[in-house]
């Protein structure tokens, strides 16, 4: 695979990796980021235990690779996390709900949400500017059940966003 491709899209989907090395024993920082979702910040990894020299170890042998300043991933990690990581958002909106298994209508392209004056600009992408309704955490990638429907409820018509929030009431995640 590629592992530079300046054409991409700024929220393209498809990792940048290097193959990781094959073989070998278990990688306990690769390990440690797979179990908290693929995607963390290297802050994550040391307050883990993991020294910087030891998490650039697993770089260098390409069992992680680097998002941006201050982010890695395991390679076979979620592609929107990882694009969500590099361009400073979250995934929201009608994405969300359509990875959390709701029935959504449409989903011509990805929707993230950025902090209000961030000054995020990506092509190919929706990007909602709303302040959250609970408050999101600094190292969240994906946003709270609560921020993605009222989201939704803002930026889709009324038929789909009552498709997104009955799902929601039906799979239980609201009540």
């Amino acid at each position: 695979m590629n592992t530079t491709r300046p054409e991409a899209a700024p929220f393209d989907r498809t990792p940048r990796v290097r193959p990781a090395a094959s073989g070998g024993p278990a990688d306990p920082v690769a390990a440690t980021t797979r179990s908290a979702g693929g995607v963390v910040r290297t802050r994550f990894l040391q307050q883990a235990g993991f020294s910087r020299h030891r998490i650039e170890q697993s770089l260098a042998a390409g069992r992680l690779i680097r998002v941006r300043k201050g982010w890695v991933a395991v390679p076979s990690a979620d592609g929107y996390l990882i694009g969500a990581a590099r361009d400073g958002v979250v995934v929201s909106c009608i994405t969300q709900a359509e990875r959390l298994g709701l029935w959504v209508l449409s989903g011509d392209r990805p929707h993230v949400a950025a902090p209000v004056h961030s000054g995020v600009s990506l092509r190919r992408v929706t990007v909602h500017w709303a302040k959250p309704l609970v408050p999101r955490h600094p190292d969240a990638l994906v946003d709270p059940i609560e921020n993605v429907l009222a989201i939704v409820a803002a930026c889709q018509p009324y038929e789909s966003a009552l498709a997104v929030w009955e799902s929601a009431l039906r799979k239980g995640l609201v009540d």
